[in-house]
């Protein structure tokens, strides 16, 4: 029995009939899935309150680079001190908005050391409340903390004098 003759453009025409089905029911999944988004999770991870200050400051063009001399954090998982080297290499966009750049070193209580990175803007409208948020990232060599790795947590920033503290939570 010889197998029947199909042309390059019958081909075609079936792959493409294929493609478009399957391409229907994954986009009946996607239209599924997004029309009930699972609701936006956090847990309290740490207080984290940092001392700026110190040699190594100034402005480059629209930068400012302030100096991270210490500090310390504390939550339900893990506790310690901020270490030099660390710095805000924040940007100026304007006089109600600077996008905020820092990076620094905390050294936990079990002398295990994180390196803690974060991003995040401080804007204060006219005659109105300075509003602080960022979202951190962490790295570390430590098994025991490790599990930092694997998230993205997201600080709210609130006021205290001579200090840049944080209350932050992690994004679940």
């Amino acid at each position: 029995m010889t197998e029947p003759k199909i042309s390059r453009r019958q081909l075609a025409a079936a792959g493409a009939t294929a493609v478009a089905a399957l391409g229907a029911a994954g986009a009946g999944r996607a239209q599924q899935a997004a029309a009930a988004p699972e609701a936006l999770k956090s847990e309290f991870l740490m207080d984290l309150i940092l001392e700026t200050g110190g040699p190594g400051g100034g402005m480059v063009g629209n930068r400012q680079i302030v100096p991270v001399i210490g500090g310390t954090f504390e939550g339900p998982r893990l506790r310690g001190k901020v270490m030099p080297p660390g710095a805000d290499w924040l940007v100026r966009i304007n006089d109600t908005l600077r996008w905020l750049d820092i990076r620094t070193l905390l050294l936990t209580d079990d002398d295990q050391r994180i390196y803690l990175t974060y991003r995040g803007v401080l804007y204060t409208p006219p005659g109105g409340v300075r509003h602080q948020r960022v979202i951190m990232m962490f790295e570390t060599g430590s098994e025991k903390y490790a599990w930092l790795q694997n998230m993205v947590a997201v600080g709210v920033g609130y006021t205290v004098p001579m200090r840049v503290p944080y209350h932050v939570h992690q994004i679940l």
